[in-house]
């Protein structure tokens, strides 16, 4: 039948249902064929950011899905979500936290002064804990890495807390000045113990880390050289959809003398953070004058420690909501800790409304009750 013959008998509900039916079924194969074409090689090396050039030759991207201007002074973070712009308070970790990782903060730097005094011969720190916690990001749906289907990812990452605004000309210059006279390495050790502990020197609403193999190589002389490809999946999610989570667990569980969790044994201390990446390009000359010493602070951090380039990408993970994830303490078991929250009150609503009619309800009264409650049927 020709299409003008069809319109003209007009379009009846049984023919409509079965095109919509049709097109919705092509809507479905489509990515799907698109992510298996994506799959092949010559994709591999495609970006998602808009990456730009300096005149020195160096590239950089700008951030196109986060605002973050207002964060040091209103503490509000405006993000594109799922394809809206939303705003979202950032808030403080609480004492549990804040205690809980200065606490295995100091047990990690005992250990290395120990080895390195020569108290010992054997150091034996395991990885997670209070540095590696996981960060997860969603957002590429169809991803142009080419090695992979899906869009989620999670990533280890090494975070730590950084200074304040108007504290971290003090952090740096108190480090540098052990860098320049101090006994290498244990005074770096015993003086980020120091620093760790005067809690008002720290922001509680953030954490940071760095993209360690993200756009690079930066130029043509870059001695990081070329991984395979130009952006890691955290990239590629967070420069999208910069929502995400960190999620922490302890190294060891409570032995009853710490401060946070009120002091109760065998307990293993587990967080997890809801919030935004703000990631940083160093070179890119739009950089306010915080984001350009956070980058200069993260790198170096990294740099003097680890060795190599000192001009990676950086990402400060701002947080918006907490959530204490600790099996077998209350509260815990993944109830929300910041901003906090009633559960008592939830728990004793979650029967529902108590309903009193005085007479019979018809069938459409019952019908329209059942949908109004949500009662399943």
């Amino acid at each position: 039948m020709k299409l003008q013959t069809f319109l003209k008998q007009g379009l009846k509900r049984r023919s409509f249902l079965k095109i919509a039916g049709l097109s919705s079924l092509g809507m479905g194969i489509g990515p799907m064929l698109a992510i298996r074409g994506r799959t092949a090689e010559a994709a591999f090396g495609e970006t998602t950011a808009d990456w730009r050039t300096d005149a020195e030759g160096n590239k950089y991207f700008v951030p196109k899905s986060i605002i973050t201007d207002q964060v040091n002074t209103s503490g509000m973070v405006t993000a594109k979500v799922d394809g809206w712009w939303r705003r979202y308070q950032v808030r403080d970790f609480d004492d549990n936290f804040h205690d809980w990782w200065i606490a295995e903060k100091l047990w990690y730097y005992d250990q290395l002064i120990a080895f390195f005094d020569g108290e010992t011969d054997t150091l034996e720190i395991p990885n997670g804990g209070h540095h590696h916690p996981m960060l997860s990001t969603y957002g590429r749906t169809f991803g142009r890495r080419g090695d992979s289907d899906f869009h989620l990812n999670t990533a280890v990452k090494g975070f730590t807390i950084v200074p304040k605004e108007d504290k971290i000309d003090y952090v740096n210059s108190e480090v540098d000045k052990v860098y320049e006279t101090g006994n290498l390495p244990v005074d770096i050790f015993k003086l980020r113990q120091q620093l760790y502990q005067q809690k008002d020197l720290w922001y509680k609403d953030r954490f940071a880390t760095l993209e360690l193999y993200s756009g690079r190589p930066i130029s043509e002389s870059d001695p990081q050289g070329n991984f395979g490809f130009q952006e890691t999946k955290t990239f590629q999610n967070a420069y999208t959809n910069p929502m995400g989570t960190v999620s922490y667990m302890s190294l060891y569980n409570s032995d009853g003398t710490q401060t946070y969790f009120d002091g109760e044994k065998d307990l293993t201390p587990a967080f997890c953070f809801k919030g935004f990446c703000w990631m940083i390009s160093y070179y890119n000359p739009s950089n306010s004058d915080y984001e350009q010493k956070m980058a200069d602070y993260i790198n170096q951090a990294h740099s003097r420690y680890h060795g190599g380039a000192d001009d990676l990408i950086t990402n400060i993970f701002l947080i918006c909501e907490q959530f204490n994830e600790t099996p077998t303490y209350d509260p815990g078991r993944g109830k929300r800790a910041v901003p906090t929250y009633d559960y008592a009150d939830r728990t004793a609503s979650a029967a529902g409304p108590v309903i009193k009619v005085g007479r019979k309800l018809s069938l459409a009264e019952k019908k329209g009750l059942i949908k109004r409650l949500r009662i399943p049927v």
